[in-house]
């Protein structure tokens, strides 16, 4: 698998939403630092978010408004959970770093 985050949930999706680039950010910036979504235990010790419909259009939202305050591609990988998630009809996504 690249490095990349991944949808891990709903089951059967196992798609690669974002791949990670050499920038200084994690998955768990977005409830660390954005107090968006939360973390959740992984049983592989990876980063695991969980993220609400509601939360990913929050996140969207809050990526926009602050660009110019975090590291673009942490807000690239906002953007991409949100493009992901758009488009499909699930109420919460959980999304997991393989590294």
């Amino acid at each position: 698998m690249d490095e990349a985050v991944y949808c891990s949930d709903p089951p059967g999706i196992d798609a690669s939403v974002h791949r990670f680039t050499d920038g200084d950010y994690t998955l768990s910036d977005i409830p660390e630092l954005m107090l968006i979504g939360r973390t959740v235990p992984d049983p592989d010790g990876r980063e695991r978010i969980a993220l609400t419909a509601r939360e990913i259009g929050e996140l969207k939202t809050f990526a926009d408004a602050n660009s110019f305050d975090f590291e673009e591609d942490l807000i690239t990988l906002c953007l991409d959970l949100h493009r992901f998630a758009s488009t499909r009809p699930e109420p919460e996504f959980t999304f997991v770093a393989v590294l």
